[in-house]
Order: structure tokens, then C-alpha cells, then sequence
């Protein structure tokens, strides 16, 4: 009777120890939670040729804007081909905790401008778009927007040139070097200037002399519903800047539904979304600006339009100042 009471007794005192590894993950799969989103980048719709003859369309500006880059480096384009375009690029994990002045931007009059995608990630395209893809798109718009905030007295700079951005190892000596928090495994040396990336350093330009705020500028596609137009705002509440960020995005909506009173802005106007990271790290009040649907035949027929590009962009520059005349 004994025996078989202390034969009870192990097998469900093994029993428990089995299952106190099994909860304390022990042997099992280990979740990832640092990761942005679920690839290296975003995702491009198509590929092809880089661009269509500049005698097709507006050009962008004359003059070379300023890249804020340090010994700048080429590319090499490598375009993937994806089912499903992606707006922009998103990832899933929080912002860093604050370590910085949140109110460095208030005094400057230096203002970011991201031109989206670029390089090996070309964005998306269409049928409609006589072979341009939105990385080409997206430098052309920053570049008069460049243009037209020099014009008015401001300290423009650009993100990435047409064709060079900082390599991963300038970036991380950077960041280390200011003693800034990053994500190494964020870091990929894949020959494209990423979200994460290009947050970074945005981050480091603003740590090193403070910008006012940035601007990323990217178009739209869904090719699953052609119908699908206009322009979308988002901003994000998760860094140290978030009511900075709305209040510009709130100004930057009221220019455009002023230049476009035909509803080019979608209803709900300004959106909260906490899935782009240049919006959600970066450390200043920023705005990812959704120009158009390129997948729309009458969104492709107006971005190739001068007068409406410059409508365009001289109400981005209107809302832009009015924040910045408002703000603190």
C-alpha cells in the first residue's frame, strides 16, 4: 500500500513540474514581438521600367533640394512584385520610451519632407500610370513642396535624394553616437531605405539641430476597387508630439478641402492610426499625407496635371504655415 501511494505521489509531482516548463514557455516557440510588421519593407504592386519619359507630365523642380544625409550612398533597385499593394509601411510594436525634449521642435523653422519608397522598394503603379511609380511620384511632389516652403522663408530638407540615403552603418554610428534608443534587428543592410530606417534618421537629424515637424508624402493604389479616390491623412498619438500632430494634420485638411471644395479630402479627414512608423517613432509632430489613388483613372489623370499639382502643393504649404504660425 505504500509503495503504490508513493508511486502516486512522483508520477503527479512530475506531472506538475511538466506542466509549470510548459507555462513558463520553456522548450517552446519564442514569440518575436520586437519586429516591425511582418517583412523588410513595404511591399511593391508591380515592376517595370523606373519611369515614363519626363516629356509625358510636370517635372519636378529645378533646383536640388537638400538631402539630409551624411556620405550618401547608391542603391542598387531590386523591385518585388506583390498581389496587393500596401498604403505605406506599418509595423506592430510600440515606440520607444521618451528620452528627448518634446518641445525641441517649437522653435525651428526647419521642416522634414520624406519623399515615400525609393530605390529598391519603387511603391506602387497602375495601369494608368504610363509606367511611373510612386517613388518617382513621391520625390516629385516633395520637390516642389521643397520649392515652395524655401520661397516663403523656411529651412526645407529632404529625407532621400533621387537616388542616394544613408547606409545602415551611418545610421547605427549615428544613433549611438547621440546615445539614442534604437531596435538593432530593425537594421537590415537589404540596399533599401526602410520605414524604420528612415524614422531613425529622421530622429537623428532632429537630436543633432530640431525640425519643426515632417511630412511624409506617398499616393495610394487598391486595385481590387478602381472606384477608390482622394486623399487620406494620417497622424499618430503614440509619441511625445501627439497633440502637435493633430493640430497639423487638422490645419493641412482645412487647406486642401479649401483648394478642392468637390470632396477631394475623404470624409473622415484626419485619422489616427497607429500602424506607420513614421508617424508612431518619429520624435517630432509628423504627417503621412496619402496624395491620391493611382489605381484611380481620374486620381492618375490629376497627378500628371501642373495646375492641380500646384494647387496641391501650395495648400500642403498653407497648412504647414498655419501650424507653425499657431503653434506653442
Amino acid at each position: 500500500m505504500k509503495k503504490t501511494l508513493l508511486l502516486v505521489l512522483a508520477v503527479m509531482t512530475a506531472a506538475i513540474v511538466l506542466s509549470a516548463c510548459e507555462f513558463a514557455g520553456i522548450g517552446g516557440a519564442e514569440k518575436d514581438t520586437g519586429s516591425a510588421g511582418t517583412g523588410t519593407g513595404p511591399a511593391a504592386v508591380t515592376t517595370g521600367e523606373d519611369s515614363a519619359d519626363p516629356t509625358d507630365g510636370p517635372t519636378a523642380a529645378t533646383e536640388e533640394p537638400t538631402v539630409a544625409t551624411e556620405d550618401p550612398t547608391t542603391a542598387e533597385e531590386d523591385p518585388t512584385t506583390a498581389e496587393e499593394p500596401t498604403a505605406a509601411e506599418t509595423s506592430t510594436p510600440g515606440p520607444p520610451e521618451i528620452d528627448y525634449d518634446v518641445n525641441a521642435h517649437l522653435n525651428s523653422k526647419r521642416i522634414l519632407i520624406d519623399a515615400g519608397h525609393g530605390f529598391g522598394d519603387p511603391g506602387c503603379t497602375s495601369k494608368y500610370m504610363n509606367g511611373v511609380y510612386e517613388r518617382d511620384l513621391t520625390y516629385e511632389f516633395s520637390s516642389l513642396l521643397f520649392d515652395k516652403l524655401k520661397e516663403r522663408g523656411y529651412e526645407p530638407l529632404m529625407l532621400r535624394g533621387t537616388d542616394t540615403f544613408p547606409t545602415v552603418g551611418e545610421i547605427r554610428s549615428a544613433a549611438e553616437e547621440l546615445h539614442m534608443f534604437f531596435r538593432e534587428k530593425e537594421l537590415r543592410d537589404n540596399g533599401i531605405f526602410d520605414a524604420y530606417e528612415r524614422t531613425l534618421w529622421a530622429n537623428v537629424i532632429h537630436r543633432r539641430d530640431p525640425v519643426a515637424l515632417m511630412i511624409s508624402i506617398h499616393f495610394n493604389a487598391l486595385p481590387s476597387a478602381e472606384y477608390v479616390r482622394g486623399t487620406e491623412l494620417y497622424y499618430c498619438v503614440d509619441n511625445g508630439c501627439a497633440e502637435p500632430s493633430a493640430k497639423l494634420c487638422g490645419f493641412i485638411e482645412t487647406r486642401l478641402r479649401e483648394a478642392f471644395p468637390d470632396s477631394r479630402i475623404k470624409p473622415e479627414g484626419c485619422v489616427w492610426n497607429d500602424s506607420y512608423i513614421v508617424t508612431k517613432w518619429t520624435e517630432m509632430p509628423s504627417l503621412l499625407v496619402e496624395a491620391a489613388y493611382v489605381t484611380n483613372p481620374d486620381d492618375a489623370e490629376l497627378i500628371f496635371d501642373g495646375e492641380w499639382r500646384e494647387t496641391y502643393i501650395k495648400a500642403l504649404a498653407d497648412g504647414i504655415e498655419s501650424y507653425i504660425r499657431t503653434r506653442g
